[in-house]
This record gives structure tokens, C-alpha cells and sequence, in this order.
């Protein structure tokens, strides 16, 4: 009982050097009051109030550790490095915001080498599942909280002992992200994932092979109008989108536009099965169909009224239609018992091989 009237006295003492009111603090045999004690408050709300006092106590518990930690302003709530590792934390519930921080890259130069973070997220949010970041819940970080503070209290060693935070010792990136052949002339989306990353993202321990996936990346306007009975039915539309040319399937990769570059030599590039001509007309009889409209039409006669339901299609001729073979880069892992491919583009985990039937997401 002792042991625990010191810590928390220690911790009472520590919260007042940061000025912060002991009410809202929590310490080694307090964690509840960072998820239950009551603030009344006009302007924060409790799960505001909860994630800001776990960023306080996630960077206590790094500099026990020997983190050098930063408060940040963006998508993020600390950074922290120590040696060549670097850190990145986030407390949130918002389901969008845990994504695009789990999904996004982020690096540091240290030492003049650019050094990609690792990832940690503190949430009570259910719904979220991680494909890179490493989570902390409420029991880890109440050990965290409990041993960093007993290592202050008598001067001890104290290190991370899960592997959510483990050192991530930068290297050089492959020759297949940096090494080009020939002049710069292919249209293509840039390697933007190494190969390690790749591994890491996929959970498998094995050789990386680079492929480059064509797809047909087409943009289209349409333009023109019907009237029928007084009745105007406008086609004006435009947009764009990408067609695997080996399966034929639709993708959506946001707002990803082609660059001109070159295929990395040690790529292995595969050839489309799916011409540009045949490309386009499907595209354009796609487009007919999506653009089509059913209108329904009323005209009276006397005391009559009478509903007229009419199908309008645009013409063929008046959609434009520029269609380009562009390269996705697409990194295939081979594991001891599976093989999984990751977007060397936007990082994410492929569901399905991208040549085979399927679609790259």
C-alpha cells in the first residue's frame, strides 16, 4: 500500500510541473480518471478531454523510455525519436482520421537519412482496424503508465516491451525504386511504397518482386441535350477512370493522376490483354449507359392527366473519349505459405492478384 501512495504522490508532483489541474490528472492507480471522472466543460468534450489527457501520459511514458517527444499541430498528436527510430502517436476516435493516419507514409531525416516512422494509435474506437499502425488499449497503456512510473521512482532501466513500437532501422531503398531504364517516357503511377515497407505492410518474411500492372486510364466529356414535349434532358457530364488491361475491371484510384517517368529496370512488366480500341468502346458504351436517363413526362387534356414515362440516351458520337496505357507498381511478397501483393502507389494490401481476374484497389 505504501508502494502506491508513492507513485501516486510522485505523479501528483510530476502533473503540477506541467501546470496541469491535479482533477483532470491520472497516474499508476488513477488511469480511470482519464476515461471516467467528471469535467464540466462548454467548449470539450469527454472524448476530447480523454485523448488529450492520454497524449500527456503516452509521452510521459516515451521520455521514461529516452524519446525525445514533440507535441504536434496536424494529423498527428506527438513525434518522438530516440537514436534512429522515430514515433508517431495519435489518440482519436474519428474513424476517417485513423484510416488516412494508418494509411499514410511518414518520414524523418535523421543523421541526412530519411527514416520512416512507425505508427502507434491510442482509440476507443471499435470499428477500426489497423493495416499498418500499431494499437495501444487501455490495459497496455495502464502497464505502460504503471512501469515507466516505477522506473522513475527508483531510477531504473525502462524500455517498450511490445513490439508496436520496435526499432525501425532505416536503409537505403531498393535499386528498384531508384534504378531507371532509358529515357524517361511511360506513363505511370511512381513507386511510392519500398520494398520493405511492403513486407511490413503485408506481414510476410520473404523476396519482393516489382510488377508493373497496365491499365487504360481513360477521360471523357459528354456533351449534348434531348427535349421532348417542352421537356429538356441534359447529357453534359465529364470524368475519368482506370480499366486493368489485362482483366478488364474498373478500379478507382481516387484522384491519382499519371506522371511521366520510367519503368525501374528490375521490374517485371506484364503486357495488357485488353486492347486501347476494345478499351474505348466498352468505355463508351458504358458511358451511354450510365448517362441515360428515364424521365417522367405529364400532359393534361381537359380534365385528364396523363404520365408518360420516356428513356432518353445520348448519342455515341457525342462523347469524347482519350484513352492511355498507364503502369501501376505492385509489389509482390512471397511468404513461406502465401503470396500477397501491396499498391506500390497507395500502400495498401491487394485483396486479389492484380492479374489475375481481379482488381487492384
Amino acid at each position: 500500500m505504501k508502494t502506491g501512495l508513492l507513485v501516486l504522490n510522485c505523479c501528483i508532483r510530476q502533473r503540477a510541473n506541467l501546470k496541469i489541474p491535479i482533477n483532470e490528472f491520472s497516474c499508476v492507480f488513477g488511469l480511470q480518471s482519464i476515461f471516467d471522472h467528471e469535467v464540466h466543460s462548454s467548449y470539450i468534450s469527454m472524448g476530447e478531454l480523454v485523448h488529450a489527457n492520454a497524449v500527456i501520459e503516452i509521452r510521459r511514458v516515451l521520455e521514461t523510455a529516452g524519446y525525445d517527444t514533440e507535441e504536434e499541430q496536424g494529423p498527428f498528436n506527438l513525434s518522438a525519436v530516440r537514436g534512429r527510430t522515430c514515433l508517431i502517436v495519435l489518440c482519436s476516435d474519428d474513424l476517417n482520421l485513423l484510416q488516412r493516419f494508418d494509411m499514410t507514409p511518414y518520414t524523418i531525416m535523421l543523421e541526412d537519412t530519411k527514416v520512416r516512422c512507425d505508427k502507434l494509435i491510442f482509440t476507443g474506437n471499435a470499428y477500426f482496424r489497423p493495416k499498418e499502425a500499431d494499437i495501444w488499449s487501455r490495459e497496455q497503456l495502464e502497464h505502460y503508465i504503471a512501469a515507466s512510473a516505477m522506473a522513475r521512482i527508483y531510477s531504473e532501466p525502462f524500455d517498450l516491451d511490445e513490439p508496436s513500437v520496435a526499432t525501425y532501422t532505416p536503409t537505403a531503398a531498393p535499386a528498384s525504386t531508384s534504378s531507371f531504364a532509358g529515357a524517361i517516357g511511360d506513363q505511370l503511377l511512381p513507386v511510392r511504397i519500398t520494398d520493405r515497407d511492403a513486407v511490413r505492410i503485408a506481414h510476410q518474411d520473404g523476396p519482393t518482386i516489382l510488377r508493373m500492372i497496365p491499365y487504360w486510364y481513360y477521360r471523357y466529356t459528354s456533351r449534348g441535350e434531348a427535349n421532348y414535349k417542352g421537356k429538356m434532358v441534359s447529357f453534359d457530364d465529364e470524368g475519368s477512370g482506370w480499366v486493368n488491361a489485362i482483366n478488364g475491371l474498373e478500379t478507382d484510384f481516387g484522384d491519382a493522376a499519371p506522371v511521366l517517368g520510367s519503368i525501374p529496370t528490375d521490374a517485371d512488366v506484364m503486357s495488357p490483354v485488353n486492347t486501347k480500341a476494345e478499351t474505348e468502346e466498352r468505355v463508351r458504351a458504358d458511358l451511354v449507359q450510365k448517362l441515360t436517363k428515364r424521365v417522367r413526362i405529364k400532359t393534361t387534356s381537359g380534365d385528364a392527366i396523363f404520365a408518360e414515362e420516356k428513356e432518353f440516351r445520348p448519342s455515341p458520337d457525342n462523347i469524347e473519349i482519350t484513352v492511355e496505357k498507364v503502369y501501376v507498381p505492385v509489389w509482390q511478397v512471397r511468404g513461406k505459405k502465401d503470396i500477397v501483393e501491396v499498391n506500390a502507389y497507395t500502400g495498401e494490401e491487394l485483396s486479389l492478384p492484380s492479374d489475375e481476374g481481379c482488381e487492384v484497389f
